[in-house]
């Protein structure tokens, strides 16, 4: 998405087409970065497709703005390790009641 941005013109908008949902999609183009404005619409009654229009030279709308930040404080964040510890003497196969 950076080279879209890179090589739009203010002004300039970018379409994508799409079966991803807006939770899916707009957490690549909602960026500071991007210098662009995201609007999006959905068409189709059982089978729904996504129009995103992004507009090169306008700000992100506050709701994108904040999903930027939540997305970014969420990279931050520690990861949580998890730890496996396997037991040698345990017979799980024979432990199954069929």
């Amino acid at each position: 998405m950076g080279q879209v941005s890179r090589v739009l013109k203010p002004g300039g908008r970018f379409v994508s087409v799409t079966f991803a949902q807006p939770h899916f999609r707009k957490r690549l183009y909602a960026r500071t970065e991007y210098r662009w404005s995201i609007n999006h619409y959905h068409y189709g009654d059982s089978f729904h497709y996504f129009l995103y229009v992004l507009t090169k030279g306008e700000e992100l709308s506050p709701e994108d703005t904040a999903l930027e930040t939540r997305l970014r404080t969420e990279a931050e964040a520690p990861l949580t390790v998890v730890t496996f510890e396997e037991v040698e003497n345990e017979d799980f196969l024979n432990n199954i009641s069929l």
